[in-house]
């Protein structure tokens, strides 16, 4: 469910630029490294000259940034493959036919649900689709879909309508409306992603969509002394800085709030057990009816949407805002430290354990209610 990461683009040697998708943990395993890392680059400029050097340090960098962001992502990965296998397990036969029409040849909902990120990780030359020719092409065709994650809206917004603060023309909520109508399609446009791609992206963006972070963003004003103070009122929220869904949140130097939701807090409802014991554990908690949409289904995103931020909300609600931090010229905000109440942890790991729950089971009623056309293209 991964949203946001932090970008270094350091100059390199001789002009040369090395651009990595960089996370904390790279950072400190490259520093413990470093002794290491400057013995070889020592020997190999000796032995290859400065230009070779140069070419060896961008290699080494992007080796380790491929590593080491799978691994920060591992269970941002984790949670929407088991949306996707609670949903594989929900599905009636009907869809199942439409579904594996479009999925290659033994995959399935879980197995395909990690693909958006895949493909954002893959602009960055990073992940198993960095060679990717369909991934390289959906990202030269769609540059913006790093956006279709997402959506910024005051903590107090009881509606998800046009021209709300926050709202984009190509924001989480149009997005997953934009996924029905391409599968419900028939014929899709040549510029248009195509049904089995937008089957992926479905997929993956009901489970963020449950996310409550990447619904819901805190806006604030700041006292004379800097201290942040939280707006939830949209109108009040207006032209105010925001946290980007959490992402400027941290708890720690180095940890901030969306990735404790996105990771931390899958992990901790996982316990070490893979994405299908997961799903298997859930699907045997069983269906509240409490969680079916109502009215049409092109409806349902709009409601499932409001009550994400309104769980967002309750996220917030018992944390304790520090100072924020901004840039040299104080336009733009870097930072606001956090402290994150006692207990939090486990009260919020028992909301994302119902919210997995209710992605899946939803996933499958939306795939269940769409009208798949016959003898569509693909």
């Amino acid at each position: 469910m991964g949203r946001r990461g932090f970008s270094l683009h350091p100059g390199g040697i001789d002009g040369e630029c090395v651009c990595l998708r960089f996370y904390p943990i790279t950072f400190k395993i490259l520093l413990s490294l470093a002794p290491r890392i400057v013995r070889v680059m020592v020997l190999h400029r000796a032995r290859n000259g400065i230009h070779g050097m140069a070419v060896f340090l961008n290699l080494l960098l992007i080796a380790a940034g491929s590593f080491l962001t799978s691994q920060a992502w591992a269970f941002g990965d984790l949670g929407h493959r088991t949306v996707g296998a609670i949903a594989d397990a929900q599905l009636t036969s009907e869809t199942r036919a439409a579904v594996g029409s479009l999925l290659p040849s033994g995959e399935s909902l879980a197995t395909v649900a990690a693909w958006p990120d895949e493909v954002k990780r893959a602009k960055k030359n990073l992940g198993p689709l960095a060679h990717d020719a369909e991934a390289q092409r959906f990202n030269e065709d769609f540059p913006d879909n790093r956006e279709w994650h997402y959506v910024d809206l005051p903590l107090d917004t009881t509606a998800s309508m046009e021209g709300a603060v926050g709202r984009r023309r190509n924001d989480i909520v149009q997005t997953i409306k934009r996924c029905i109508r391409v599968i419900e399609s028939k014929t899709v446009p040549h510029h248009e992603m195509t049904r089995a791609q937008a089957l992926r992206w479905l997929v993956h963006l009901l489970g963020d969509l449950h996310q409550p972070l990447h619904l819901g963003s805190g806006y604030y004003w700041f006292d004379a002394h800097g201290q942040a103070h939280l707006i939830t009122d949209p109108q009040e929220a207006a032209g105010k800085d925001e946290d980007r869904g959490g992402t400027l949140l941290f708890y720690t130097a180095e940890d901030h709030l969306h990735a404790f939701w996105d990771d931390r807090l899958v992990s901790a409802v996982a316990k070490g057990r893979a994405y299908r014991e997961v799903a298997q554990d859930l699907l045997a908690q069983g269906h509240q009816q409490v969680w079916d949409g109502h009215g049409s289904y092109h409806h349902w995103v709009d409601q499932w949407a409001v009550e994400s931020i309104r769980l967002g909300k309750s996220a917030y609600e018992r944390l304790i805002f520090g100072a924020g931090q901004f840039d040299v010229d104080h336009n733009s905000l870097q930072k606001i430290t956090i402290t994150l109440p006692p207990g939090y942890e486990q009260d919020e790991a028992q909301l994302v354990e119902q919210q997995l729950a209710k992605a899946g089971y939803r996933l499958a009623a939306i795939l269940n209610a769409m009208q798949f056309p016959v003898a569509a293209s693909h």
